[in-house]
């Protein structure tokens, strides 16, 4: 269920892949800064084939919200995080330096709240980057695919390979195998307990029995989801709405577990959005939602490009929640539900130019209030691209790692505190 950022590399720079189709007249008039870019939102307006209601401009805050705490041992990008039932959070694998050179690590350390400190726990069997990592309802973490830049040392199945992590022992221990291949594949724990596993290789899905320990193949998504830009969020009814992009614009299609098949649901109007919106008058092109995030009302919260909507499963219906960012501009922040019901945005790649759709990373921030709108809080403390983001049981967030140069990662980490 893992929202993150699914950049394309070349010589170095990030290439953000979903902003290909975007076009130039939806953007900002000039390039901008890594901090405090977001600026005044401007309100739907009508389109062809759909008319968006109005959004309220987002606003700063005066508060600076962001703090630093303890630092990794290792600097990761594109790792994992999660909060484990005692309230620590389990920081594994990534990799140190991406671009043209890779370094995926095996690694894992544990980030405790009550001290702001890391601490080295045990090593997973195998370097992994762009993996998925699942809270268990036993206690334990299942750690599935990725991709392992070492040739010498990683077997050619690593990236259907598969593990748990005991946290009563501080362990890794291998677990079945994937029937393929994944990476920047998408994981959602089901209310069975099983674990449902999306993309990474074309359009099979297949569910881990954590009873088992064996992965069986499940109902095909009915279009290919191997291209790394897919979403998947557990609807209050035990179904998974999954989004992601094809060569045809966004698709959305929903999971049902029992039945074991994935159904399509409109993306674009009727009843959804237009394949195209208005912003401050000048029209562009829908792509596909970054992340996905479920409302405490039931609705899903969808993040794309800086363009958001909401999905009601009660309706199956799609309606426009404003605008974050110039659409295009601000592509796989990470998104994090607080206690409170707002939904925070920050990080990820902020793209000036698209004429030549290069990036940098990101320290924006800012806020979705159901009742409000969104909301600008200022910047985090450093730019972050492939960053995580890890909601606290004392409601703060904790983000750490990613990259602020688009090559070498970080190891710092800092706080948002509502």
């Amino acid at each position: 269920m893992r929202a993150r950022g699914r950049l394309q590399r070349a010589g170095g720079l990030w290439l953000a892949a979903l902003v290909a189709v975007v076009g130039a007249a939806g953007c900002g008039s000039s390039p901008v800064g890594s901090s405090a870019r977001l600026s005044a939102v401007p309100t739907f307006e009508q389109t062809a084939t759909a008319v968006l209601t109005a959004s309220p401009a987002a606003t700063a805050s005066p508060t600076p919200t962001f703090v630093a705490t303890g630092s990794m041992k290792h600097g990761r990008i594109y790792a994992t995080a999660t909060l484990l039932g005692n309230g620590k959070v389990l920081i594994a694998g990534g990799a140190e330096t991406i671009g043209q050179i890779e370094t995926d690590v095996a690694s894992a350390e544990l980030y405790d709240p009550s001290t702001g400190s890391f601490t080295p726990t045990g090593s997973m069997a195998l370097a992994r980057a762009n993996h998925t990592a699942t809270l268990l309802n036993d206690g334990r973490v299942l750690i599935v695919g990725g991709n392992c830049s070492n040739t010498k040392t990683c077997p050619p199945d690593s990236s259907a390979s598969a593990e748990l992590y005991d946290p009563k022992t501080g362990k890794f221990s291998r677990t079945g195998s994937m029937s393929a291949s994944r990476s920047w594949a998408t994981a959602t724990i089901l209310p069975d307990g099983r674990v449902l596993l999306i993309g990474g290789l074309g359009a099979s899905a297949e569910l881990y029995n954590p009873t088992s320990g064996r992965f069986v193949r499940t109902g095909n998504s009915l279009f290919d989801t191997g291209n790394g830009s897919d979403t998947t969020t557990l609807l209050p009814d035990g179904k998974v709405l999954m989004t992601g992009k094809t060569y045809d614009g966004p698709r959305a299609e929903v999971y049902d577990p029992v039945k074991g098949k994935f159904t399509s649901i409109p993306f674009e109007s009727p009843p959804g959005p237009a394949a195209s919106a208005n912003y401050n008058g000048k029209p562009f092109d829908r792509v596909a939602p970054d992340t996905a995030t479920v409302l405490k009302d039931g609705r899903v919260l969808l993040f794309e490009s800086g363009y958001l909507e909401t999905y009601d499963p009660a309706s199956g219906a799609f309606a426009p929640a404003g605008f974050m960012h110039a659409p295009g501009q601000w592509t796989f922040p990470t998104a994090t539900l607080l206690p409170d019901g707002r939904v925070l945005f920050n990080g990820g790649d902020f793209i000036p130019i698209l004429s030549d759709y290069t990036g940098q990373a990101a320290s924006d921030a800012g806020t979705y209030d159901p009742a409000t709108g969104v909301h600008l809080i200022g910047s985090m403390q450093t730019a972050r691209l492939g960053q995580t983001a890890t909601l606290l049981p004392d409601g703060s967030v904790l983000i750490a790692g990613g990259t602020a140069d688009g090559e070498n990662a970080v190891a710092s980490a800092e706080l948002f505190r509502p």
